[in-house]
């Protein structure tokens, strides 16, 4: 099961610092279908999930949908491809559940003593993330990719909509539904 350990307030355990960190922080409330940051802007932010739930997602010229992840309460996040390139943002970061979020300025937090031990914390969480949905893409079958997912993050299921646990599966929501269809008469018998 992958954990996604926050660093944020568990980490910081100087309090001015934790003070002051706060400080930066810029609260944001989003509405369900509302962006949080398109493909081609430059997000030179890091997000807390306080409440809700959000995907990044790729449409590509023909409308295929992919997503990449999905973001939930206690997540952080930011987009290291385009803090480590400069290059702009390739996905789209979209609320599908009302939101309330804590937004920090990078420049803002690159001075903080805490800032090293932060930004290595979120870049091994992404790695984990990454590595664990890499091996499962190029190695597991649809249903193994589909049970990870429930057994990872079974609360997930619920939130999100079908169409898109296919997507971030990549695979078509008419494959994913067999799949459920398979698994049920599994555990039925």
């Amino acid at each position: 099961m992958m954990d996604r350990p926050p660093f944020f307030r568990d980490r910081v355990t100087d309090e001015q610092e934790a003070r002051r960190l706060l400080s930066f922080a810029r609260p944001l409330t989003l509405a369900p279908r509302s962006c949080l940051w398109h493909a081609g802007d430059s997000p030179d932010l890091l997000i807390r999930v306080e409440q809700g739930l959000l995907r990044a997602r790729v449409v590509l010229a023909d409308g295929r949908e992919y997503i990449k992840e999905f973001y939930w309460e206690g997540d952080e996040f930011l987009d290291f491809h385009h803090l480590l390139s400069g290059e702009p943002a390739r996905y789209s970061v979209e609320a599908l559940e009302p939101c309330r979020l804590q937004l920090f300025q990078l420049a803002d937090l690159r001075p903080l003593s805490c800032w090293s031990a932060w930004y290595q914390h979120l870049l091994e969480v992404q790695l984990r993330i990454k590595e664990e949905k890499e091996l499962l893409l190029l190695t597991e079958s649809p249903q193994a990719r589909y049970q990870h997912f429930l057994d990872c993050f079974p609360a997930l299921d619920a939130r999100v909509p079908d169409h898109q646990i296919a997507a971030y599966l990549g695979i078509s929501p008419i494959s994913l539904s067999r799949i459920r269809k398979r698994l049920k008469s599994l555990n039925k018998g």
